[in-house]
């Protein structure tokens, strides 16, 4: 790899590192460095060949945006929310065919590097992704899943600051699933 994109690599996993944390503390300002680190990220992937990865930052991207719009609504309470376990069995096996079938496409037609992993953690994340920005308390969980496949993929591509990107993810999502808990239970829930 070389300087330059060492360099880009680590500027955003500090920018990633710092998103998470004000996400977890429930601030806004978290969903714009968020922005930029993922536009780093969309080339990134692409220059490892790992399309759903990129496909995934852009659409970390588009979150960033609606993040952002959608915690600064003027009606937004800032409510945490759940919901029913049955809404959560029904999107992991959706999910879990979703991520088949893309591995299917990526190794089959785009010649995609690791289709298994790539389309893992791109699906489930996309998932949690949605799920963060409507302040589903169990976006968390599904960011732990995500991040543990995270950390084998990102070291086969070559990419070690994301892979102990994603393992630093690993603890802050704890934090963030604690503190969001703790916000959930300081107000009334909002069932989904």
């Amino acid at each position: 790899m070389t300087d330059t994109l060492t360099m880009l690599e680590w500027t955003s996993v500090v920018l990633n590192i710092a998103f998470t944390l004000l996400i977890a503390y429930n601030r806004r300002i978290g969903w714009l460095l968020g922005l930029v680190a993922s536009t780093i990220g969309v080339g990134l992937y692409m220059q490892a060949h790992t399309w759903a990865m990129a496909v995934l930052n852009g659409y970390y991207v588009a979150m960033a945006v609606y993040g952002w719009w959608r915690w600064g609504r003027a009606g937004e309470d800032g409510t945490v929310r759940t919901q029913h376990w049955g809404s959560h069995a029904v999107l992991a096996a959706a999910a879990l065919a979703t991520s088949w079938l893309l591995a299917a496409l990526l190794g089959q037609y785009l010649d995609g590097h690791f289709p298994q992993l790539d389309a893992f953690v791109t699906v489930f994340s996309l998932v949690a992704t949605w799920m963060m920005a409507r302040k589903f308390l169990a976006s968390w969980c599904w960011f732990i899943v995500a991040d543990t496949a995270g950390i084998w993929l990102n070291w086969q591509i070559g990419y070690q600051g994301y892979a102990l990107l994603n393992a630093v993810y690993l603890v802050l999502s704890v934090v963030g699933l604690v503190r969001w808990n703790r916000l959930r239970d300081r107000r009334p829930i909002g069932e989904a």
